[in-house]
Order: C-alpha cells, then structure tokens, then sequence
C-alpha cells in the first residue's frame, strides 16, 4: 500500500511538477514514456534476477532505485538541467518495474500455488488502494501548501518504510 501510494502519486504529479520546475513540455513529455519504457523493460530484469536471489531483495532494489528517483526529483528545480529529469525518470521506471515479478515470485515462495490467485489477488488490493489514494493525498497537499516539499517527502518516507518492511518479512510458517 505505502510503496504504491508514493510511486503512483510521485508519477502522477511528475507532469505538473516538472511544468512549474520551468522544463520545456517536451522533457516533462519525455520523462513521462521514460518512466514507462524503463518499467517495461526492467520487468524481464527483476524476473531474471528473482531467479537468483531472494524476491524479497530484488523487490528491496526497485524500492531503493524509486526511493533514489525521488531524491533526485526532490532537488530538481527551476535552474537543473534537463539531465535531472531524465535521471529522474530512468530511475524511477527501473524501480517500478520490480513490483509484477518480485510479488509474484514472493507470493509462490511464500504461500505455494495450491491458492495463489486468491493470494495474489489479495495482495493487489492494498496495491490498488494505495494507487488510488497516493496521487489524491499528493494534489491535496499540493493545494494547501503550494509545492511538492512535502508531498515528496512523504513519499520518500513511505518508500523507506516499504523497503525496510520487505527486508524483514519472512517466509510463514505453514501448519
């Protein structure tokens, strides 16, 4: 819930962010299908690398490059080069693209496959909830005080809290 409530909030408020940072529509609409290829592409990656390491590290390493993409964000403004925003983009597109393959190769690990589609469904609920809310929360803040200053940083909070939480999560116990 936390990690897509900044990821979806972060992306869905990068546009307006970028707008009012003074970068040129094409850079903002570039960063944008950046943030998207780089997913795409980095899905195969961290299914790769699931097959090698544990899920629960992979996953750590896509939350690290979205934690990473945010601090870039966070201290691009109206004077950085557009270089800040791709840099930006490219991170945050390899890091969203650990979620599909790392939960669903936790999911399996974890519980096995006599029930896991309703597991993994179970599993995207708080992920839907939390896209959902993630950008509302952003633009209401946003709205009160004027900036991303602390939209971001809440952001990168909830990004932190997910990835320390999915360091310590252990396989249960099946009785």
């Amino acid at each position: 819930l936390l990690s897509q409530f900044a990821q979806v909030g972060t992306i869905q408020n990068q546009v307006p962010f970028f707008e009012e940072a003074g970068f040129p529509v094409s850079v903002t609409a570039g960063a944008l299908g950046a943030v998207g290829l780089c997913s795409a592409m980095t899905k195969f990656g961290f299914g790769w690398l699931c097959d090698r390491i544990q899920a629960k590290y992979a996953l750590a390493i896509g939350l690290a490059l979205q934690s990473a993409s945010l601090i870039v964000l966070m201290n691009i403004d109206a004077a950085s080069p557009a270089s800040m925003a791709w840099l930006y983009a490219i991170s945050m597109g390899l890091g969203i693209g650990s979620w599909l393959p790392t939960m669903s190769m936790l999911v399996s690990s974890y519980f096995g496959m006599a029930n896991y589609g309703a597991i993994f469904g179970a599993v995207t609920i708080p992920y839907a909830v939390g896209s959902a809310v993630g950008p509302l929360v952003a633009g209401g803040m946003y709205d009160a005080s004027g900036n991303y200053d602390t939209v971001f940083v809440l952001f990168l909070a909830c990004l932190l809290v997910s990835l320390v939480t999915i360091l310590l999560t252990r396989r249960p116990v099946m009785r």
